[in-house]
């Protein structure tokens, strides 16, 4: 293998497959990425036998060839060269990178040691644009769950259940993420896709203004005609979602976003760890937020839009400015009511539904 590719593009593209590379594993192969010229291509992929990652790019390819290079440090080597033409040659079972101030060899393993990766042939295909997509994963990733035990919460919930409708949630059964749009569909499913793949999505849709999805039986795939993503479904049923959203939202006080989530990162300062509990006070045209560990005490107070009742109850810091960082908009809706009920941040009235935070209380 001899070519020459743009050290710009080379770094791109690993960042891509770079994401499921397994830095700790039984198989030495998984923290490799499969290097391939061919076709006037470099073809990367990456696997951990769950999630596979395939992309390609133009290169000037004297010799074609493959070899499995250790992805990590070849994502370390390249970032560190400066910018230019690369150099590389396949030899002895090494590759040679060469550059404008010097060159770089890293040991390789043999092509034919990387794992088949599958390519199921029963998707079912629609096409979304990126920006929708990006947006969906974003609004409710923070909810994933990371706890293994409970699997049915380790993904994003895609429920393609209505015509023209895509909603997406997520939970770790201490919060819950939701957001809708609308989508070209005419095929009726629900789905749940795994936190890694979820995460690994958003690198690179950014690159087209369309992605195709696909779902199969145990399936899913991602690609824009240059990058590809195929992950296993999570197979365990995601729980009733439906179950758990407030029937009643109680004192909604419209408040500006970044105000409150600046209060709230003030008075997190205080706790000596980021998972702690402020005690909120709803009241007069404000927000009252305190908090206090053996560091100090910390009061801050944010501005709303009408008087509430009064309300005293107790939430995750962390989860709140989570919720509230994952909107966009200039104000939100801040809904709680006693301390046995979530607090509920939203859009609008009118629709919920087009993006809805929801935080369980705790005691503090």
């Amino acid at each position: 293998m001899n070519l020459s590719v743009d050290k710009k593009q080379l770094a791109k593209h690993l960042a891509y497959v770079g994401g499921v590379v397994e830095s700790k594993t039984t198989m030495a192969v998984l923290g490799h990425v499969l290097f391939e010229a061919k076709e006037g291509k470099v073809f990367l992929s990456s696997t951990d036998l769950e999630s596979s990652l395939y992309t390609s790019f133009p290169a000037n390819i004297t010799e074609g060839g493959a070899a499995c290079l250790p992805g990590k440090k070849l994502m370390e080597v390249v970032e560190k060269m400066p910018d230019g033409d690369i150099q590389v040659d396949l030899k002895n079972e090494q590759a040679e990178f060469g550059y404008k101030k010097g060159k770089i060899k890293i040991k390789t393993l043999p092509a034919e040691d990387f794992p088949l990766i599958p390519k199921p042939e029963d998707f079912h295909f629609r096409a979304i644009k990126s920006e929708t997509l990006e947006g969906l994963i974003k609004k409710t990733a923070y909810c994933i769950g990371a706890d293994d035990l409970r699997k049915n919460l380790t993904g994003i919930f895609f429920d393609l259940s209505e015509v023209g409708k895509i909603r997406v949630v997520a939970t770790d059964g201490h919060r819950l993420g939701l957001t809708e749009n609308e989508i070209d569909n005419n095929i009726l499913e629900t789905f749940t896709l795994p936190r890694r793949a979820a995460v690994e999505i958003r690198k690179f849709i950014k690159d087209s203004e369309i992605v195709q999805i696909g779902v199969g039986k145990n399936h899913f795939i991602c690609e824009n005609g240059q990058t590809h993503i195929l992950t296993r479904l999570v197979d365990v049923n995601f729980p009733d979602y439906k179950q758990v959203l407030p029937g009643d939202y109680k004192n909604s006080l419209r408040v500006n976003r970044k105000d409150f989530v600046d209060s709230l990162q003030r008075a997190q300062l205080v706790l000596q760890d980021k998972n702690k509990g402020a005690k909120l006070f709803l009241g007069e045209n404000q927000i009252e937020i305190r908090t206090a560990s053996e560091d100090g005490e910390a009061v801050e107070f944010v501005e709303t839009s009408k008087t509430s009742e009064n309300i005293e109850v107790g939430f995750n810091v962390k989860y709140l400015i989570d919720a509230l960082s994952s909107f966009d908009a200039e104000e939100v809706f801040f809904s709680a009511g006693d301390e046995i009920s979530p607090a509920c941040i939203f859009l609008q009235e009118e629709n919920r539904f087009k993006q809805l935070s929801v935080v369980m209380p705790m005691r503090v």
